[in-house]
């Protein structure tokens, strides 16, 4: 099967005939670390990247006024969730900046949107998703689990809803910003991401994280031009260089962090932190926050943009904030 054969693969640098796309997008793209052929240093590698940067208009980061709400699957609690009918529901109704999502590639290596390795618990079917061919996945009910009363009613059952592609995603929204987040730990997933990005023109409206180091970094060698959220490893040396009061030796080709308030006993979401990035020029995402006073809380602090299961919730506090109008329909 192509799942058994993918684990085998060879970690970044990839083999240009295993790419989705023409290779080198462009020079600055093409695989660095481990290459044995290309001799450039660390901090020339930084700069370039940099270099590029400077002068691409970079997805909602540059092209939204924050503070941003971010959708967490569309919005989990409210909506269906990584439906393309949960998020037309959602941008209607709580009029999120963005769609958080998530990617996996299927066994016949479509990439699909979804959060879960398995499509047990959002869908009528079982199975994991890299094992079973996209035909099969796409014939499964996306809607059947999704309750909004704790399981006394389930409205969008045989309501047509399906896993989508992430192409197809793209091509229902082609104005929309998302937020996506890489589910495999296969650099193969960072190609083909990179390959529909590219092949839909979604440069500019897309931040791409993924909790794999490898996974991400392969991203941002095959395309330097999209934004990219810090990997975990980054956000740890950010945090330790910031505390030691070396925040200048931080490496800041991220675009922006995406953290918890808390992580364990660490409060890693401060006044401090987030003048910190500011100051890099990184945005502050943090999640996942659904209580009102947590999202006030966060927004008075400066963060440029909470992930939400709930946008209805977000929505009223911003516009309780002013950060946000209220509808001609709506009280003050």
């Amino acid at each position: 099967m192509p799942w058994q054969r993918e684990l085998v693969k060879p970690l970044c640098p990839m083999k240009k005939t295993d790419l989705p796309f023409p290779f080198p997008i462009n020079a600055s793209s093409k695989p660095l670390h481990k290459e044995k052929t290309l001799r450039l240093s660390l901090w020339a590698r930084v700069l370039l990247v940099l270099a590029l940067r400077a002068i691409s208009a970079f997805a909602y980061l540059d092209r939204t006024e924050p503070p941003l709400i971010l959708a967490h699957r569309a919005g989990a609690l409210v909506v269906p969730e990584n439906t393309i009918e949960g998020w037309a529901e959602s941008r209607i109704r709580y009029r999120p900046d963005v769609w958080e999502l998530d990617v996996r590639l299927t066994a016949d290596d479509s990439l699909v949107v979804i959060h879960d390795e398995a499509v047990d618990r959002t869908t009528n079917g079982s199975g994991l998703v890299r094992e079973m061919a996209f035909t099969q996945i796409r014939s499964l009910d996306a809607g059947f689990w999704f309750t909004p009363d704790s399981g006394k009613t389930y409205p969008w059952r045989e309501k047509g809803l399906r896993i989508p592609t992430l192409g197809q995603v793209f091509d229902s929204f082609p104005r929309d910003f998302f937020n996506i987040e890489i589910k495999d730990s296969l650099t193969y997933a960072a190609a083909r991401l990179v390959g529909i990005i590219r092949e839909k023109r979604m440069q500019n409206q897309v931040v791409v994280a993924s909790v794999y180091a490898e996974v991400l970094e392969c991203f941002r060698e095959f395309d330097p031009s999209v934004a990219t959220a810090a990997t975990p490893e980054e956000i740890r040396k950010f945090i330790l260089w910031g505390k030691l009061g070396l925040g200048f030796l931080a490496r800041t080709t991220m675009d922006a962090v995406q953290v918890p308030e808390y992580s364990g006993s660490i409060h890693v979401v401060t006044p401090g932190f987030v003048k910190r990035c500011h100051r890099k020029g990184i945005q502050v995402h943090v999640w996942t926050v659904n209580d009102a006073e947590a999202i006030k809380r966060l927004l008075e602090m400066g963060a440029d943009g909470v992930i939400t299961d709930r946008p209805d919730v977000a929505d009223r506090v911003a516009k309780t904030m002013g950060f946000r109008k209220f509808q001609s329909s709506e009280g003050n």
